[in-house]
C-alpha cells in the first residue's frame, strides 16, 4: 500500500498523492525496491536522497548509499544531481552527474528506481515534455511521445520506424520502463548483427552438442525476456528463413530450443525497429506481409533531427547536463552551425557533436549543410580519389578553414571576441588560426 511522505503542506482535499498540490513543486515515487509505493511530496529547495537517517527521503535499500542524490527543486523544474555515490544514479540507461527536469523521469539507484515528476502537468514551463531518456518540444515529437504513453500501459507490439541515429532504442527502453513489465528484463537483439548461421540460436536457443561449437545450454532472446519485453532492433535485416519461424513463436507465444523436442511458453512483450520503409520490403518480396502486420500493431514514426530544428537547444542542454557540464553554453556561431546542419546521423550525431564541444577539441568542425539536389561539390571529384579517411580530413580541413575565415571576419581580428563567439578557448582559438595560416 502507497504511503504518502509530506515535506510540504499538501492541497486540502487532495486525494492523489501522485499529483503535486499547490505547495508542492515535486513528488518523488519509489517505483522499485524495498520502499516501493512510499510517496514524497518536495517543495521548493533542496532535498536529499540516500539511506542515511535523517535524509529527505530515506530508502532501506543496501545498495543505495548514506547521502546518495540531491533533487533541487525550483518553481518549474528540478536539477538532479549524484553525490558522488558508490553505485551511481542512472537515467535512460545512463550514468548521471547532474540532470534538469521540467516534466517526470524515472531514475535508478542502486536496487531501487524512484520516478520524480515536476509541477502539475507533463509540459515544462518551455513546452518540453519527456519520455523515459528522449526529450522534445517540435509538435511531431510531442504527438509520439502521447502515443507511446498511451500505449506503454498495454502489451501491444509496438514498430519504431525511424532514420539511424533517431533514438529507437532510447524510446522502447522508456516504454519498458513506462509498462507494467519495468521491473522484468529488458533484453535488446540486433537483427542486423545476426549471422546466418548463428541466428536461429540467438532467438530461440539451444541445447548443448545441438550444433558444432555448441558448447552449453543457451535460453535464447525470447526466453531471457521472459516477464519483460524483447526489442528487435533492425527487424528489417532478420534473415528471410527465420521470419516465418519468429511469426510462428509470437503468434503460438511458444518456443522450441535448436536440438530440443520440447516447446516453452513465454511472455514476453515485442517492441520492434527499423530505419527502413517496410512496406516496400513487403512489395519486394523482402519482408513477410504477414511478420509485419503482426509486428505493427502500433506504428510509431519517428521523425529526423533536421525536421524538429525547435528541439536542438533543448538536446544540447539535455546532453549537457547529462555528461555533468551544466554551465557550459553554446556560442550563438555554434548554434547557427548547428541550424544549419542537415544531421544525417541525427540524435546520436549530435551528441557526439556536443561531447567534443565540451572538450574542447575541434568544437566547431560540424560539415557543412548538405547542398540542394543537382547541386555540384567543388570537392566532389578530387575527395571520391581519396581513401575515405583522407576525404573525411580534406573536407573538415576545407571547412574550417573557411570557418575561421568568417569568423574573424564577424569579429574584425579581435581573436578573444571570436573566441566568445565560437566558443572555442583563446588559447585553442590561437593554436587553430596558426595551424591554418588564417589571419596572416
Amino acid at each position: 500500500m502507497d504511503q504518502t511522505k509530506t515535506l510540504a503542506p499538501a492541497r486540502s482535499g487532495s486525494s492523489d498523492p501522485a499529483e503535486p498540490s499547490s505547495a508542492t513543486r515535486a513528488v518523488l515515487r519509489v517505483a522499485e525496491g524495498p520502499d516501493q509505493g512510499l510517496v514524497v511530496e518536495l517543495a521548493e529547495g533542496t532535498a536529499v536522497v540516500g539511506s542515511e537517517e535523517g535524509c529527505a527521503v530515506q530508502l532501506r535499500d543496501p545498495t543505495v548509499s548514506r547521502r546518495h542524490l540531491s533533487i533541487e527543486v525550483g518553481r518549474a523544474e528540478a536539477v538532479v544531481r549524484d553525490l558522488d555515490s558508490k553505485n551511481g544514479s542512472f537515467f535512460g540507461g545512463a550514468r548521471l552527474h547532474e540532470l534538469r527536469l521540467t516534466d517526470r523521469a524515472l531514475l535508478r539507484l542502486g536496487e531501487s528506481a524512484i520516478e520524480l515528476r515536476i509541477g502539475g502537468g507533463r509540459t515544462g514551463a518551455d513546452g518540453s515534455r519527456r519520455f523515459g531518456g528522449a526529450v522534445g518540444r517540435a509538435p511531431a515529437m510531442l504527438r509520439l511521445f502521447d502515443l507511446l504513453e498511451r500505449v506503454s500501459a498495454s502489451d501491444a507490439t509496438i514498430l519504431l520506424q525511424g532514420e539511424t541515429g533517431t533514438g529507437k532504442e532510447v524510446l522502447a527502453r522508456a516504454v519498458h520502463e513506462a509498462s507494467p513489465r519495468r521491473s522484468g528484463p529488458f533484453v535488446t537483439v540486433d537483427c542486423s548483427a545476426l549471422s546466418a548461421t548463428l541466428a536461429d540460436s540467438e532467438l530461440f536457443g539451444h541445447l548443448r552438442g545441438a550444433f558444432t561449437g555448441a558448447a552449453a545450454d543457451r535460453k535464447g532472446a525470447l526466453l531471457q525476456a521472459n516477464g519483460g519485453t524483447l526489442f528487435l532492433d533492425e527487424i528489417g535485416e532478420l534473415p528471410q528463413d527465420l521470419q516465418p519461424k519468429l511469426l510462428r513463436a509470437l503468434e503460438m507465444r511458444l518456443v522450441k530450443r535448436l536440438g530440443e523436442d520440447v516447446e516453452r511458453p513465454f511472455d514476453v512483450r515485442i517492441l520492434a525497429a527499423t530505419h527502413r520503409d517496410l512496406d516496400e520490403q513487403v512489395s519486394a518480396g523482402r519482408f513477410r506481409s504477414d511478420l509485419y502486420f503482426r509486428l505493427a500493431v502500433v506504428l510509431a514514426k519517428i521523425p529526423p533531427l533536421r525536421e524538429r530544428p525547435l528541439d536542438l537547444p533543448l538536446l544540447i542542454r539535455h546532453f549537457v547536463d547529462a555528461m555533468g557540464r551544466g554551465s557550459f553554453e553554446p556560442s550563438a556561431m555554434l548554434l547557427d552551425l548547428f541550424y544549419a546542419h542537415p544531421w544525417p546521423g541525427n540524435v546520436r550525431e549530435l551528441r557526439n557533436s556536443v561531447e567534443r564541444a565540451l572538450a574542447g577539441v575541434d568544437a566547431m568542425l560540424v560539415p557543412p549543410p548538405a547542398r540542394g539536389r543537382g547541386a555540384a561539390d567543388p570537392t566532389a571529384a578530387s575527395s571520391a580519389e581519396l581513401p575515405f579517411k583522407a576525404a573525411k580530413e580534406k573536407m573538415l580541413d576545407e571547412f574550417t578553414r573557411d570557418y575561421l575565415s568568417a569568423l574573424l571576419e564577424r569579429s574584425e581580428g579581435n581573436v578573444s571576441a571570436a573566441a566568445r563567439m565560437s566558443g572555442i578557448h583563446r588559447n585553442y582559438l590561437h593554436r587553430l588560426l596558426q595551424r591554418y595560416g588564417v589571419g596572416r
